[in-house]
Order: structure tokens, then sequence, then C-alpha cells
């Protein structure tokens, strides 16, 4: 049977040629048609973690997946010149009027709705700190700045007073890239000798790893031009190259063109994964030219000795092309809808193998038989001799056990998640830099935030239980995870109110007990705002309400030291068994979180599935139970070095 398909095909090259090229047509039109390069918060999220479904539920209220910090620092002083403060103003306007920015979740020191609360004398004054206009005379500047120091600093301005800060979220549905882009052209316009901005957040790291591609796609077209070379030296001759590559970029064409054609969207972050498949196919490729090779030494034809290494290699690369496409297909049991999406692409992508193959084999048919060629390398024959495996069996076999233990040891101290920044750009990257210095110049404010839903009936949040909650939890998680900041919420505002209603006394510093005077104090503070001012804080009919944990990195362990600490709260007994909840957590450390967990859950039955895919494949072909069992244990010691060197470096 297999003898008599590759009869075919070798007999009628062109026909078979002609038909694989017009079905290309298809997928090279889906490709450019189809096809997007974008990242989709809602893709990633993992299905059925209590996280997701908390973010789906309060997010487009209360944000938090795309937050985003923006620091004007002063080069030459603090930031109390009229200059310098017009020019944050002019940047504060221009992020609040973005398309894509969340309104009511801007926060700068130049919206009405940041606000300096004093009093004295039986009044309370509640104005707006930098609206409508900016201090302009020195009187004018030093109650600005006093009125900073006592509520703003380490917050919306550094704690040394040289720069102030921006908050933004963003939609979901943003354009990373032009939102870069945008940021780019306002550091162009504004930033000069004594002004500098810098930006951290999703949405900023998304930008710049859209800003990287073109250099990505120069990293894969030296690449490519990198595995040419190394065809050429292998095989020394043309066809040894321009089968194998023409073959791999036939088959990633028609992958990418299933891709394009149920309308899947690429993330930039997979953008290499083309490359991978492309390098497995070019494997296949490789080993069909070594095969035709071995035939045209006992003096074959070209077309015969192409169809005697199809007819030999059908079996083998259809084991191998069916383990690999059962290998991506168990990712499926991963919970991440784009993951679960891209194994079923690059199952179908590799079994385009065969086919790829088939095309291969055509092509050769038309090619002459070289005059010179070379098949292997005489090094690499060189090191296997010195090698000698069947001589050192015993010694290779220990060396391995001892990598095996090695790679299960080291695996041990593997964590799952990013630290500060972002692993993907380098230390010295502008993103990574930028974060570094933010965390390191506000004490009360981090590039990584955590939030925590209130939720009950209405009024809840003119509840002072609430409050008296929400400020023991902050105090407990300061005290208990050192890279948690101040929360953020209505705790201070009510505090501060309330001393300003007693003459500034600082023991009355203090919540309310009573609903009426916690809603007395937010009337208060509400009083000289906008519509819209409260809904970073609750909705309408005060059912629900929202703080944030600023944190300063989102490590793996402050992850999970910060839940634990939050549930630990939770499970005293004074703090539960009220008519509200406390729902965590959100924001993009809760995302972060569920991503994590979903990793870890998956992987080890992912290894597993796949590990058992493989063995299943082996045994089925070979007919050998230790056959697939050597296999399987080559392949954990390969995957288990791996993780150890990853712990490693951290």
């Amino acid at each position: 049977m297999i003898e008599r398909f590759a009869c075919f095909i070798t007999r009628w090259p062109v026909f078979v040629l002609t038909a694989l090229i017009l079905a290309s047509t298809v997928p090279a039109y889906q490709v450019m048609s189809g096809l997007s390069l974008r990242v989709l918060l809602e893709e990633m999220l993992p299905a059925g973690r209590k996280n997701v479904e908390l973010f789906r539920k309060f997010g487009a209220r209360f944000g938090g997946g795309n937050t985003t910090l923006i620091e004007i620092e002063k080069l030459d002083g603090l930031i109390y010149t009229t200059d310098f403060l017009e020019k944050y103003e002019r940047i504060s306007e221009e992020i609040y009027f973005h398309p894509d920015a969340i309104r009511h979740l801007v926060q700068s020191l130049a919206q009405r709705k940041t606000k300096a609360i004093s009093g004295s004398g039986g009044s309370v004054r509640i104005e707006a700190v930098m609206w409508p206009d900016v201090p302009q005379t020195p009187e004018e500047m030093a109650l600005f700045r006093r009125n900073i120091k006592a509520q703003y600093q380490g917050f919306l301005v550094s704690d040394d007073e040289t720069s102030a800060m921006i908050i933004a979220d963003f939609k979901d549905a943003t354009d990373y890239g032009k939102l870069l882009t945008f940021l780019d052209d306002l550091r162009a316009a504004e930033e000069d000798g004594n002004t500098r901005i810098r930006a951290a957040g999703r949405p900023i790291l998304l930008g710049t790893i859209y800003h990287a591609l073109d250099t990505i796609y120069l990293i894969l077209g030296a690449s490519f031009l990198s595995v040419c070379l190394v065809l050429f030296l292998y095989f020394r001759s043309w066809i040894g190259v321009v089968v194998p590559v023409i073959t791999a970029s036939t088959a990633t064409l028609w992958g990418l063109g299933v891709m394009g054609g149920i309308g899947y969207n690429l993330d930039p972050l997979l953008i290499l994964l083309p490359a991978f498949v492309f390098a497995i196919v070019l494997s296949h490729g490789v080993q069909l030219i070594s095969r035709v090779k071995e035939n045209l030494e006992t003096g074959k034809t070209m077309r015969e000795a192409a169809r005697s290494g199809l007819s030999h290699l059908m079996i083998p690369s259809t084991a191998a092309i069916i383990t690999d496409a059962a290998g991506f297909g168990v990712l499926a049991l991963v919970a991440i809808p784009s993951v679960q999406a891209l194994a079923l692409i690059c199952g179908v992508w590799l079994l385009s193998i065969g086919p790829a193959l088939v095309f291969a084999t055509a092509l050769l048919c038309l090619f002459p038989v070289p005059r010179s060629y070379r098949r292997g390398s005489a090094r690499i024959g060189k090191l296997w001799s010195i090698l000698d495996i069947e001589q050192r069996k015993k010694t290779i076999i220990t060396v391995t056990l001892g990598l095996f233990a090695v790679g299960v040891f080291g695996s041990q101290y593997l964590t799952i998640g990013e630290t500060k920044g972002s692993a993907i750009l380098w230390p010295s990257s502008r993103y990574n830099q930028d974060v570094d210095a933010i965390n390191a110049n506000y004490s009360r404010l981090g590039t990584d935030m955590m939030q925590i839903y209130i939720e009950g009936d209405e009024d809840t949040m003119l509840d002072p239980e609430v409050y008296h909650r929400i400020e023991a939890l902050d105090r407990y998680l300061y005290e208990t995870v050192p890279e948690a900041r101040p929360a953020q919420s209505l705790v201070p505002i009510i505090k501060l109110i309330n001393s300003v209603l007693y003459e500034g006394d600082p023991s009355y510093e203090i919540l309310p007990d009573t609903t009426e005077e916690v809603g007395f104090d937010i009337y208060m503070f509400r009083s000289r705002g906008e519509p819209g001012d409260f809904a970073a804080y609750t909705d309408p009919e005060w059912r629900i309400g929202n703080l944030s944990f600023f944190l300063e990195d989102h490590s793996g362990p402050t992850i999970e030291r910060s839940t634990a600490a939050v549930r630990q709260f939770f499970d005293q007994p004074e703090n539960g068994g009220n008519s509200f909840s406390f729902l965590f957590s959100g924001g993009a450390i809760g995302i972060t979180e569920s991503l994590n967990t979903e990793i870890k859950e998956s992987n080890i039955k992912v290894m597993v599935a796949i590990a058992a895919v493989i063995a299943f494949c082996v045994m089925i072909y070979y007919r050998s139970f230790p056959a697939g069992l050597i296999l399987i244990f080559s392949l954990a010691t390969a995957n288990f070095l791996t993780y150890a060197f990853m712990a490693a470096k951290g």
C-alpha cells in the first residue's frame, strides 16, 4: 500500500505539486485576510476560576486589568513650580481624554475629584487641590504643598516631592501598540532637560512587545538564513537546502491559513510558534533528504531514490507526526481559551507534515542527481566514535540517572509567575527601569494592584462596620506582607473629615460608629464633586464597593503571601458573619493568581498525559514496551533538567 502510494507520487510529481500549490492559495488568502495579531485579555482568562468571575463581574466598574501608572518627574528640584504643574496638567488632560481611557478611573492632581480637606473655626473646606487652575502665587503654591503633604505625598506625589503621578485604567479592547505610540509622542512633546516621564502597567508592557515585533521579524529572518547555512554545510548541495526549506515553509503557510480561516487571533507573545512548527517540519524534510541521498549512493535515479525514501519513512514519520499532534492536543487540558484553541490548531497543523513530505518527494523528482553532495558531518561522526556508546553504556546510563536526579531536585525550586516588571524584557529595558523607579519613589503606591470587592444590600457602603473592617484589613495586610502598600479606599477620607468636624483634633481622626455620621462625612466629600467621581468606589445604590492594595511586584510568592494574608484575616471569627461579603482577589493580581494556579495545576496533568500519549504511540508502532519506557525516561530527564535550569536562572 505504502509502496504503491510512493510510486504514484514519483510517477506524477508535476500533477501532485500543481494540486498542492493550488490548494495552498486558499490558506495564503486566509493568512492575509483572517489572521489577526492582538493581545485579548478575555482569551487569556482561565475558565471557571473565582478570580476571573470576580473580574468579569466587577471589572467594568472598578477596572484593575489595565491599570497604568504614569510618573512625571522634575529633574532639577521639587514639583512646586507653575511651569512644571502646567506641564503636568497638560499631560493629565491628554490621558484623561484618550479615547480608550476609562475616565472615572483616572486619578491625578489636576482633576476636580482630587480634593484637599481642611477646616477651622467651625468651617469645613473641601476644595480641589489643583482645579481649575494651577497655583500661581507663592501663597497658593504654599497652600498647595501643605495639602499635598497632608494627603497625597507617597501616592500622587513622590516621597521626595520631585515627581507627580497619573493613574489611569484603559479598556480591554485598547490597541496597546497605538497607546504606547501615544505615550511616546507625549514624551517627545513634553520631556526635556528638566522633565522625565515614566510609565508602567500591562498596557505599556504589551505596547512595548508590539513595538518589538519588527525586531522579532528580523531575528526570525536571521534564524531562517542560519538554518539555510547549516543545511548547506551539512549536505553541501542546494537540494539539501531548497527542498526542506520550501517544504517547511509550505506547511507553515498551511498552519497559518488554518488560523486565519477560523479567525484565530495569534497573541504576539506566541509569535515564535510558527518558527517552532517550521523547525519540526524541517527536521522531517532533512530526514527525507538524508534517506534519498543514501539511496543515491547505491546508484539509483532521483525518482527511484525519492520513492524508496518516502516508502521507508512513511511509518516512522507517521508515528512521529501523530505523536507530535497528540502532544499538542493534550494542551487542551489547560483551561485557558487561547491555549485550548492553540492545542487544536497545532494538532491539525502538525498533521500537515504528511502532505508536506509528499510535497517534498514530488519536488525532489524534478531535480537531477547532484554532481557532488555530502550526507552528514565528519566531526559529528568523530564525536560519536569518541563516545563509543556501545562500550560505555553503563557509564552513560549512570550519568543520565544522575542528571535525572539533579533535574528532579532542582525543579522543586521552580516558581510559577514573574517578578518585578517583566521577565519578557531585559532588566535594563526602559519598562523594567521605570517599574523599579516608581516602586522606589512612592511609598503608598505600587506597580501591581490587588482589588477586593464588597457586596451586600442597598446602602452597604454606608455601613460603618464595612469601613472598620476595611481599616483592620488594611492594617493587617500592611503589617503581614512586606510588598503591600496602604490600601486605597474611602477610610482615610472619612477619618480626615471626621477630624476636621472636630476642629482638626487628631483624637477624632477615627471612623464614626453610625450610618448617619458615615453618610454625612461622605456627603461632605462628594458635595464639591462631579457626577461619576464616586464610580471608582461604589455603585449608585451603594451595594458594592472596592478597595485596592498596591503591591511592588506580582511574583508568585508575593501573590501567595498576599492572598493567604487576606484569607487568614477573614478566617478570624470577628471578621465574618455580616450581611455583606468581602470578595477577593480582583485586579491584575487576581488575574495573575488565576493564571499561575491554572498553570500549576495543569502542568502535572499535561505532562502525564503527554507521556502516556507518546508511550502509547511508540508501543503501538514499534510493538515494544521497553522502547516506550526508554523514550519517556529520556524526555522526563530533559524536562526536569529544563525546570532546574529555569529555577537556577530565577
